[in-house]
C-alpha cells in the first residue's frame, strides 16, 4: 500500500480552484494507482444488490473454498496459506463496505467451515509444524471476539452457537490449545461469548 502523503494547506487551495474538466482529468489520472479507492468507490458508485447481497455471495465463496481446502488438506502450512488468501478477501470486503458483522460473521464462517473438520488431521503433526497455523488461529478467535465486544448483548447471542464451535475446535488441537494457553486467550471465553473488557489485543 502506497505510503500516506500530507497535502499542505495551499495545495488543498489551489484544487479547490480547479476547473471541474481539470478536477476529472486528475482524478482519472491518478485512480488506477489506487487499487482500494477504486473497489471503493465502484461499491459506493455502481454497486447493484445490498450488503447483506454481497455478504452472502462471499460467504458462498468462502464456504465453497474451505470445503476444497478440508477435502484437499495435506499440512497445517497448506491450510493457513487458504485462511490466509480468504482472509484478504474478507479484509478487502470489510475496507470496501465497512461491513463490520460482516467481518465478524465471514471470518467465524472461514474458521468454522475448516477447522473442527480437520482437527483429527492438525493433530497428527508436531507441534512445531502446525505452530504458525495455531498462532493464526488464536489470533483470528482473539480479534472475532474484541470485535463482537462492540456489538449490542443481544446482537452476540446470534453468533454463540459458533463461536462454540470454534473454542470446542481448538480445545481438540493439543499443541492450539497450548497455544491459546501461552498467549493468555481463555478458550472458555469462546464457549461463553465473551471478551474480558480490561483484556487488550
Amino acid at each position: 500500500m502506497p505510503r500516506r502523503v500530507q497535502i499542505s494547506p495551499e495545495l488543498k487551495s489551489a484544487l479547490k480552484e480547479l476547473s471541474p474538466a481539470e478536477k476529472d482529468k486528475l482524478i482519472l489520472r491518478l485512480l488506477p494507482k489506487n487499487a482500494p479507492l477504486i473497489a471503493k468507490l465502484e461499491y459506493e458508485l455502481l454497486a447493484s444488490g445490498s450488503l447483506e447481497e454481497r455478504r452472502d455471495k462471499l460467504g458462498e465463496e468462502i464456504e465453497r473454498r474451505m470445503a476444497d481446502a478440508v477435502s484437499s488438506f495435506y499440512s497445517p502450512g497448506y491450510l493457513l496459506l487458504d485462511l490466509r488468501a480468504v482472509s484478504g478477501d474478507i479484509n478487502r470486503h470489510v475496507k470496501t463496505t465497512r461491513d463490520k458483522a460482516g467481518e465478524v460473521e465471514l471470518n467465524l464462517l472461514m474458521l468454522t467451515e475448516s477447522l473442527p473438520k480437520l482437527t483429527k488431521q492438525i493433530s497428527g503433526f508436531s507441534a512445531g509444524r502446525s505452530r504458525t497455523l495455531n498462532n493464526y488461529v488464536i489470533a483470528r478467535a482473539a480479534k472475532i471476539l474484541k470485535l463482537l465486544d462492540k456489538f449490542h448483548p443481544d446482537v452476540r447471542l446470534d453468533y454463540a452457537s459458533d463461536l462454540r464451535t470454534l473454542g470446542r475446535a481448538i480445545g481438540d488441537v493439543d499443541a492450539m490449545m497450548r497455544t491459546a494457553i501461552h498467549e493468555g486467550f481463555d478458550v472458555n471465553w469462546l464457549l461463553r461469548g465473551e471478551w474480558p473488557a480490561d483484556r487488550g489485543v
